[in-house]
């Protein structure tokens, strides 16, 4: 498995190759990198992740010769997503444990890809089938996201303007290095140390197991979002303040967002589009993000709950104190899923 450190490594040895390289090209060596460096770390992810990329080449190709009313266009690059059940049940396939890194988020980054490229009104050229490989293997999204399609690179190298970077850039990448290599652990040791007895498990090891998780998926996202800007990328940004929201729906505006808004349009759109009532297809799209997380009972619980308490869920309340009550619940319920869906007895 690649550590943020090893990763950010990487990230700037490519960083100085592409300074005498054309601006344009970063995109490509990016690329291969990722290729190269799963290939190293995790070779049979790095084998699964290709031959994902060739079935999505091949469904553009494919798919794409057809009228655009036709389902196999519409739909079919929804086959995709089973290649995701690889990431729980290589074990029974391959009879022997391996290490599965980078294949949950480069799936869906493929499936995005090709999904956005066959709703192209246009003929799509093979020019375009081609980033469907950068999606795959974009270096500094490869460990832990976001979430983005290649059309998204392809339209950024394009158009040829390069990202200002600014010293915010070079502060976030040191807060997320702090973040993973630090906090996180630190939060975690605390959290050990401090639990005792059965109730500090809730009062004292549930919060800091939480903490843990998050001070690593946030520093990772931070690492992804502004070394991408040293090569004139932009992706989308993962947290926007998560410890501000008073709500479920604005704790998913906020965390992990570039998941969020892909369930939202690639899972609940279409079930909604297609006659599914909205508070069921809300709740079918957060089963399939709990289920993306993990094949397990407690990560389907988790998705089946974080769905019901989006659908049912009211607006926010003019009274304060109706405001922090549901602040309190709401925070009590995000820590006990995690704690349940990653540490629970079914987890």
């Amino acid at each position: 498995m690649i550590q943020p450190l090893q990763h950010l490594i990487v990230i700037l040895l490519v960083w100085c190759l592409c300074q005498l390289l054309p601006r344009r090209a970063g995109v490509h060596v990016l690329s291969v990198a990722g290729l190269i460096a799963v290939a190293i770390f995790a070779p049979v992810a790095a084998g699964f992740i290709v031959l994902t990329t060739l079935e999505a080449c091949i469904m553009v190709v494919c798919f794409g010769r057809l009228d655009r009313s036709s389902n196999w266009r519409k739909y079919g690059p929804y086959l995709l997503l089973a290649n995701l059940f690889f990431v729980d049940l290589h074990y029974w396939l391959l009879a022997m444990p391996v290490v599965t890194l980078a294949i949950s988020f480069s799936t869906i980054r493929i499936f995005m890809t090709a999904k956005q490229l066959l709703n192209s009104r246009k003929k799509i050229p093979l020019s375009d089938v081609y980033w469907v490989f950068p999606a795959a293997f974009f270096l500094p999204a490869i460990v832990i996201g976001p979430v983005f399609s290649g059309t998204l690179l392809r339209d950024q190298n394009r158009a040829g303007a390069a990202e200002e970077i600014g010293l915010r850039d070079y502060r976030m990448v040191l807060q997320g290095i702090v973040l993973v290599i630090l906090l996180s652990p630190a939060v975690g040791n605390l959290g050990t140390t401090l639990q005792q007895d059965v109730l500090d498990i809730f009062f004292v090891d549930w919060p800091f197991l939480f903490l843990q998780l998050f001070a690593a998926f946030w520093g990772q996202s931070l690492i992804a979002e502004h070394t991408s800007r040293f090569f004139g990328y932009r992706l989308p940004v993962n947290f926007d303040r998560p410890w501000k929201a008073r709500t479920i729906k604005e704790f998913w505006n906020r965390w992990h967002r570039s998941m969020a808004q892909f369930v939202l349009q690639y899972i609940f759109l279409p079930l909604n589009l297609k006659g599914v009532p909205p508070k069921i297809a809300t709740v079918g799209a957060f089963v399939f993000m709990g289920l993306w997380h993990n094949l397990t009972l407690g990560y389907f619980v988790w998705g089946l709950c974080h769905g019901l308490l989006l659908a049912y869920s009211g607006d926010v309340s003019e009274s304060r104190a109706k405001r922090n009550t549901t602040r309190v619940f709401v925070w009590t319920m995000v820590i006990c899923l995690s704690w349940f869906a990653n540490y629970g007895p079914v987890s």
